[in-house]
């Protein structure tokens, strides 16, 4: 009977003209996002590569010249994207795609797409994740908004249940024939998605590109079974057609555009972070007086000091180590703690907002889908922040071995800290500092992570069946 009832569904949703039209719209929309953000991620790696070999040759290349001196002249990082990012670009737009590293700064990405280029263009960007998450709900609510509302309205409802079909096996058969019609638009755009995956390389940021596509696909199913089971629920519910399309847009609507909006703002007024002058200029006055509130010029004195000490000398001069070089290298290492404290400040409450909105998801079905997808695809500001960590490791060792060297070199010379001293560095020195590589969170923390975000979707899932089943165990048969 099952079965039954879904054929009769399926066959009436696609001779609809209203279905073909809409349908033809929905294929159009999904092939346009996935095929541009395919463009988009090729070209990206494309220059993404290039970029990080040339300044990696740029580093190599930049001439002789005091070895402290190239930890200025600095190295840039470019942030590597999965082949998923095609598919949900998340926050890459927005967060920033390179870093300059160099001695005694610890910079802010640059390269935000969104704010380099036009007005326009920052007006929205097509991909398939937001085609999935806005537009196939609203598919599902005009494919179901009249399963039982239209049946009553037409007395074809009343006569199926007089013929024996039973509540549940409507409520079931129903939820196929739509499920069906969905698949039948969805499936195409599958097939397109998956082409413009294997052209990427499949060479993900991470690994486990087989075992994110299942997941990000099960989370999308389940988030459109989410609307299906509501549309039936709301149908079964309305008195008429048109008050359960008015419902189901609104809750759509709520979703889409209202909730995520409204829960990055709540996140922002209860977890507010500090504006950027305002943590530029803390930053700096901590780095000129000290974490502690005892300035580098006192530390570097106390440093002195405890060679002086170590080595049993009085002078500068007769120091047995490169003075230049270790000093620059400590005033570097007084610098860790500022950094440190100021960012991982920012970081956490940029945390504590993500859980938050999170937390929120008990609204809207789209929250937690938008946090799993873009986490799985990598393009959240979690991996984001695990990129710039990984930007300030790399600045660290590069500065470490620059005036280590520096150090090193110096005590081969006889009067190590001779006024007349000046080391000059070239290409082999320069080539102890190895290619910046990144190294992505494994697997299963980046799914670990999700883990309440996908209860809550599952949640979701099981909170729209079981009203559907109630809705339709207390429908009314009779017409309005």
């Amino acid at each position: 009977m099952i079965a039954t009832i879904a054929r009769k569904e399926f066959l009436e949703i696609v001779r609809d003209g209203r279905f073909k039209w809409t349908a033809a719209l929905m294929v159009l929309l999904l092939v346009t996002s996935l095929l541009a953000g395919w463009q988009r991620f090729n070209s990206y790696s494309q220059i993404q590569a290039t970029a990080q070999g040339s300044t990696n040759t740029q580093w190599l290349k930049q001439g002789d010249k005091n070895p402290h001196s190239a930890a200025h002249y600095g190295n840039y990082a470019f942030k590597p994207l999965g082949p998923l990012a095609f598919f949900d670009s998340g926050i890459v737009n927005y967060a920033g795609t390179a870093v300059f590293m160099e001695a005694h700064k610890q910079n802010f990405p640059i390269a935000r797409p969104a704010t380099d280029t036009s007005a326009v263009a920052r007006f929205g960007e097509l991909n398939g994740a937001m085609i999935l998450q806005v537009l196939l709900p609203l598919l599902i609510i005009f494919l179901g908004f009249t399963a039982f509302s239209g049946e009553r309205e037409t007395g074809t409802l009343r006569q199926l249940m007089s013929m024996g079909v039973s509540r549940g096996s409507l409520l079931w058969g129903k939820a196929a024939g739509i499920a069906a019609a969905v698949l039948l638009v969805v499936l195409p755009c599958l097939a397109v998605g998956a082409l413009a995956l294997a052209a990427t390389g499949l060479q993900t940021v991470g690994g486990g590109i087989g075992t994110r596509v299942a997941l990000i696909g099960g989370a999308y199913l389940g988030y459109a079974a989410v609307f299906l089971f509501l549309t039936l629920a709301v149908s079964a519910w309305a008195k008429t057609a048109r008050a359960a399309l008015m419902a189901l847009v609104g809750f759509w609507a709520f979703t889409a555009f209202i909730m995520p909006k409204t829960a990055a703002e709540v996140s922002r007024l209860v977890e507010p972070s500090p504006a950027f002058g305002t943590f530029m200029a803390e930053m700096k006055e901590h780095q000129k007086r000290g974490i502690d509130g005892i300035s580098p010029r006192i530390r570097l004195a106390e440093y002195r000091g405890e060679l002086f000490r170590k080595y049993g000398v009085s002078r500068v001069q007769d120091l047995p180590v490169y003075w230049t070089a270790v000093s620059m290298q400590k005033l570097e290492e007084l610098d860790h703690p500022v950094f440190e404290q100021h960012y991982n400040a920012v970081r956490d409450e940029y945390a504590r907002q993500l859980r938050l909105q999170d937390r929120l998801g008990v609204l809207a079905p789209l929250l937690p889908l938008r946090s799993i997808s873009m986490t799985l695809a990598g393009t959240d500001l979690i991996q984001h922040n695990k990129f710039m960590a990984e930007t300030e490791v790399f600045r660290r060792n590069m500065v470490l071995k620059m005036n280590t060297y520096l150090s090193q070199a110096a005590a081969d010379l006889n009067g190590v800290n001779s006024a007349t001293n000046y080391m000059i560095a070239n290409e082999d020195v320069f080539a102890i500092v190895p290619p910046f590589r990144y190294e992505p969170p494994a697997l299963r923390d980046v799914i670990a992570s999700q883990a309440g975000n996908f209860t809550l979707l599952a949640g979701w899932l099981l909170a729209a069946i079981l009203l559907a089943l109630v809705a339709v165990k207390r429908m009314s048969l009779e017409r309005n």
